[in-house]
């Protein structure tokens, strides 16, 4: 293996010079800077990466931490998978490269937090349950971070406009003459609770009576939860005329059963998603969505997590990406 002690005796330069070289200090001569760059070059010398990023005090390893729950994959998750592809191009374009985040610590069961510290990760994405303990940990402890559609004060947070989406696709299916609406709500966290409320404000702002009847729970990005959500409401007395879901997964889920019902969207029942994801108009029915800019929400989570890790003093903030209203077929009047 050729190493830089094998650098320096090709060129007769000392081996601090070559480190220095690779390091890129100002104060070597540009003529030794080339002679020392052309025997690597020539010897085929790759600099150990490691070494010279605990020479300076930084890995270069940024930890991605997504937990939505125990044994769900997220990879399967067409949302944290676009996120994650524009946080990574930013964060290769700034010489980070990306460590997921287990419970294995040296082989052995650990905590997220005792993991982050045991592959000495400059700073971590979080992206799932918030409120779970070992998020917690994190987000209390001292490591650089960020999280997506987080809402507290401990770190900054990245989201879309929630409610203001919500209450413009709730004020459209009103416009269209919908007014039985159940919105299939996600778990109770930050981001289910604005888009609740966006969905309250749309009813009240009509006139409308609003009431524990126009909602549901399901589980976010849970298809097997939005197909129980939609058979339970099929069977209430009072069939709606619309179903709002929380994501575009459950509401391509919701399509399915409505489907095997007998019914025909949007002719017997409208239906509307949120993100806004490709696979939501890929469909048979195109799904009529709030499409978030998840691109630029990755790369802000990058760009955030980069000051943070350089020591900038930024305050930490609520950012809102603007989304907006995607009308397609899976709405119309109702018929009934």
């Amino acid at each position: 293996m050729i190493t830089i002690y094998n650098i320096a005796s090709r060129c007769g330069v000392s081996p601090s010079t070559v480190s220095k070289v690779i390091n890129n200090y100002k104060n070597i001569p540009e003529s030794t800077k080339e002679k020392v760059r052309q025997a690597m070059k020539e010897m085929n010398y790759i600099p150990n990466v490691v070494a010279k990023s605990l020479s300076k005090g930084v890995s270069h390893n940024v930890g991605v931490l997504c937990y939505l729950g125990p044994d769900v994959t997220p990879f399967t998750h067409p949302l944290f998978v676009n996120v994650l592809d524009s946080f990574q191009t930013e964060m290769n374009a700034n010489n980070y490269d990306l460590i997921f985040i287990s419970r294995l610590v040296d082989g052995k069961n650990g905590s997220f937090y005792q993991n982050c510290i045991s592959r000495d990760v400059d700073g971590v994405l979080l992206f799932g349950e918030m409120n779970h303990p070992e998020f917690q940990e994190i987000i209390a402890s001292s490591l650089p971070k960020v999280g997506f559609d987080y809402f507290g004060d401990a770190m900054t947070g990245v989201t879309s406009n929630s409610k203001e989406e919500m209450r413009k696709m709730t004020a459209y299916l009103l416009s269209l003459g919908h007014r039985d609406i159940v919105f299939v709500h996600a778990e109770t966290n930050d981001i289910t609770k604005a888009r609740i409320a966006g969905f309250r404000q749309a009813i009240v702002e009509a006139g409308l009576p609003f009431s524990d009847e126009m909602m549901e729970e399901s589980i976010f990005l849970n298809g097997d939860s939005a197909r129980k959500a939609t058979e339970r409401i099929l069977k209430r007395e009072r069939i709606p005329t619309a179903i709002m879901y929380s994501d575009d997964v459950s509401a391509i889920e919701g399509l399915s059963v409505l489907k095997k019902k007998g019914f025909v969207v949007p002719r017997d029942m409208s239906i509307t998603g949120f993100d806004g994801l490709p696979i939501s108009q890929a469909v048979e029915t195109p799904i009529t969505t709030v499409r978030q800019d998840i691109a630029e929400m990755g790369k802000t989570l990058a760009r955030k997590l980069i000051e943070a890790m350089a020591g900038i003093n930024a305050p930490i903030e609520h950012l809102e990406i603007p989304a907006y209203l995607l009308i397609a077929k899976s709405t119309s009047s109702p018929r009934r």
